[in-house]
């Protein structure tokens, strides 16, 4: 099992009255299962609303961690990233430069998470799949999400370049930061 300073649990899908689908439930109980195993003392939840003004996915997912036994004074919420990126920003920003960081999501997704979380600054990243391979609700592999994959990470390289390069010229942090998106 990683050890780490904190369990981040990036954020999943979440409609507009805030319910997270199932990837986002079991992210969520895949976390509250490495808190409850001593893996890290605290868990960040990360992931904005569907829509401006909504729940957030960070907080249909802190929900289902605590229905699956996570206590509430173990849980941070990181409730404005809408990409892989801006989970990995704006969650690094809640902790010590030097944290150790165990990222929690599906297994075909943690290749890119832990990419974002290097560039963004992470020294210490450990992976932990919440699914092995993503099904589709007629129980069929989810092959889609590997070629999106495939195709994010390259879209997520070119988006982190312009967020480096617009520090360089300086672009206020805020602005680079919805670059990310």
């Amino acid at each position: 099992m990683p050890q780490g300073d904190a369990i981040i649990c990036l954020g999943a899908g979440v409609d507009g009255a805030g319910r997270i689908d199932a990837a986002g439930h079991a992210r969520a109980e895949t976390c509250a299962g490495l808190a409850r195993a001593g893996a890290a003392p605290v868990v960040i939840f990360t992931g904005g609303p569907a829509r401006r003004g909504g729940p957030s996915a960070a907080q249909g997912m802190a929900r289902a961690a605590q229905d699956a036994g996570l206590g509430s004074a173990r849980i941070t919420l990181e409730q404005s990233a809408r990409s892989t990126l801006q989970n990995a920003l704006f969650s690094l920003a809640l902790l010590p430069a030097d944290a150790r960081v165990i990222v929690v999501s599906e297994a075909f997704h943690l290749p890119r998470a832990w990419a974002s979380f290097k560039v963004m600054g992470a020294g210490d990243v450990a992976l932990s799949p919440s699914e092995r391979l993503r099904r589709t609700e007629d129980g069929s592999f989810a092959l889609g999400m590997v070629i999106r994959e495939s195709v994010a990470l390259w879209f997520n390289a070119a988006r982190f370049a312009a967020w480096r390069l617009g520090g360089i010229i300086g672009v206020d942090d805020s602005a680079r930061a919805a670059w990310l998106r």
